[in-house]
């Protein structure tokens, strides 16, 4: 569970620096949903089109909120890395580039994926190098 929320907020983080919609796909290629920018923000949708939350930057971090508005966690650069917080504030986990992909580690520092881009699309995978999903733009 852990991977996937990390994998989220990273997910989620880079979406802010690009324009246009993303596509969000699983190992087998099956699509799991959707982000664009829409007024400021991006919206994240699922499958069918349901919305799922939002993320905005505000007061230099990036601000995660879910469905109803609510508050989810943020994301800081902070001394070269980004450092992803819940809605209390406790570090969640941080994400790092290095050798040309992003490694993703949990709280206590564990790896926990990484992502690269390959192919024009960015590859998702597990800390055992498995594949998990990828991200397109459309």
């Amino acid at each position: 569970m852990k991977i996937k929320l990390l994998v989220c907020l990273c997910l989620l983080a880079g979406l802010l620096l690009s324009a246009g919609k993303e596509e969000f796909r699983d190992a087998q290629g099956r699509l799991q949903g959707t982000a664009r920018e829409k007024n400021g923000k991006i919206e994240y949708r699922d499958a069918q089109g349901r919305l799922q939350g939002t993320a905005r930057e505000k007061n230099g971090k990036i601000e995660y909120r879910d469905a109803m508005g609510r508050l989810q966690g943020t994301a800081r650069e902070k001394n070269g890395k980004i450092e992803y917080r819940d809605a209390m504030g406790r570090l969640q986990g941080t994400a790092r580039e290095k050798n040309g992909k992003t490694e993703y580690r949990d709280a206590m520092g564990r790896l926990q994926g990484t992502e690269r881009e390959k192919n024009g699309k960015v590859e998702y995978r597990d800390a055992q190098g498995r594949l998990q999903g990828t991200k397109r733009d459309r």
